[in-house]
């Protein structure tokens, strides 16, 4: 049978496309994109296949119904994160630190202060002589429909809990703007995200300043904590009843904190910061879930005098001041507590049902030694280095033209 000029016409078409596509040459407007590619910088050695993993989900596709976002402005990108609508919750965050982002002597920062005034004062002259700016918390830009307002953790004792953090991008101003969605956030008891996760975020910084580039992998954990893991709690140091439950509310745990804060004496370990009003919590997160822990994974790729190095810990979410460690262990001192939960990355992934393509297998047993070496860690963003012009500053510009500068991101197409 004689096939039709346009049958024949077809059939090349289609043997053009398979072509084309198998050998990667197949135009970019005709190649399926992931919302995690306008990030791509952020996930080892540049490759979305690199970005963690969900249960197994493809690396470009976010698992169930949660979803991909990239924070960026037109010059370049961020962070990414995996987000579960539902719960509100970020589940990772991936991003990349280099050290000449940062500048000489990490001084091309501004200080946490500084930052917020850029955001907050009107005029040029305001942030010039402002001193005191407020963190720009602010509803995520990207995520349609439903989400939390920068209000949404009033009255739980609850902080919001930065999984990417500020301090990692005080180099642009727009990064550290954008980290302060709240998306990005996590309600973190204060005894954890003011003490011993801040601990880790600062010695992550000076390993990326002093040593990088690195990437990093932070997300929540939601299952049973593996607390029979670490040595601290088959020691009794820390008490793993203490420890958030699996099955819990949002307003369980903060009931739970009220308790404390009522029948427990000032200064004790297992009293809040402040009290809570769980009668005053917003309905919005009333009955979401709270992450059992937390974790970070950080990934150093091979260098001329060194191969790829690796480590990751994995923090509890617990009711105990985890810094109070220090007072059971010779020679541990509050800052260093973190050390105590550094995991093997196999363990993070079987707990946290999450995976890290990037990372060769071989290395997700008991990562590097190297870190165990390089423990120095100082604060990048210090009153007298962190006043230098990083990336992203408006000249004469006024608030509205600065956040205007900064939100010409967003997965808008």
């Amino acid at each position: 049978m004689r096939m039709s000029l346009y049958t024949i016409l077809f059939k090349k078409a289609k043997l053009l496309f398979l072509v084309l596509f198998f050998s990667g040459m197949l135009p970019a407007h005709l190649v399926a994109q992931s919302a995690l590619d306008p990030c791509i910088d952020q996930f080892i050695g540049s490759a979305v296949e690199n970005a963690p993993t969900l249960f197994y989900s493809s690396p470009d596709e976010p698992f169930d119904t949660n979803q991909h976002l990239c924070y960026r402005t037109e010059a370049q990108s961020f962070f990414a994160m995996e987000y579960w609508p539902e719960q509100y919750a970020p589940r990772w965050v991936a991003y990349k630190i280099s050290p000449e982002q940062f500048g000489e002597g990490a001084c091309n920062t501004f200080t946490r202060n500084t930052a917020g005034c850029y955001f907050k004062t009107d005029t040029w002259d305001e942030f010039l002589a402002c001193t005191d700016g407020d963190d720009p918390f602010h509803p995520d830009l990207i995520i349609k429909g439903n989400k939390l307002d920068e209000y949404a953790f009033q009255s739980t004792a609850h902080d919001r809990g930065h999984m990417a953090p500020g301090q990692s991008f005080s180099w642009n101003v727009c990064g550290w703007y954008h980290t302060f969605t709240m998306a990005n956030m996590s309600p973190q008891r204060g005894l954890l995200n003011q003490r011993i996760w801040a601990d880790l975020e600062q010695q992550v910084l000076t390993w990326a300043v002093d040593e990088g580039p690195l990437y990093v992998m932070t997300g929540a954990l939601f299952s049973d904590f593996p607390y029979d893991k670490f040595q601290v709690y088959r020691d009794s140091a820390l008490h793993s009843e203490q420890i958030y439950p699996r099955v819990n509310t949002f307003e369980q745990i903060v009931r739970r904190a009220d308790t404390n804060y009522e029948t427990t004496m000032s200064g004790d370990i297992l009293r809040p910061s402040r009290n809570p009003n769980p009668e005053r919590m917003k309905d919005q997160v009333r009955n979401t879930r709270i992450p059992t822990g937390y974790y970070t994974v950080i990934y150093i790729p091979a260098t001329e005098h060194e191969g790829p190095r690796t480590i990751g810990f994995l923090i509890p979410h617990s009711f105990e001041s985890l810094n109070m460690l220090a007072d059971h262990y010779e020679g541990l001192s509050r800052s260093k507590a973190f050390w105590a939960f550094a995991a093997r990355i196999d363990l993070i992934e079987e707990a946290g049902g999450v995976q890290f393509p990037g990372i060769p297998d071989e290395l997700k047993q008991w990562g590097s030694d190297w870190f165990f070496s390089h423990q120095t860690s100082r604060q990048i963003r210090s009153n007298t280095c962190g006043m230098g012009t990083p990336q992203g500053i408006v000249e004469n510009s006024t608030q509205e033209e600065r956040f205007e500068a900064c939100k010409l991101l967003m997965n808008e197409e």
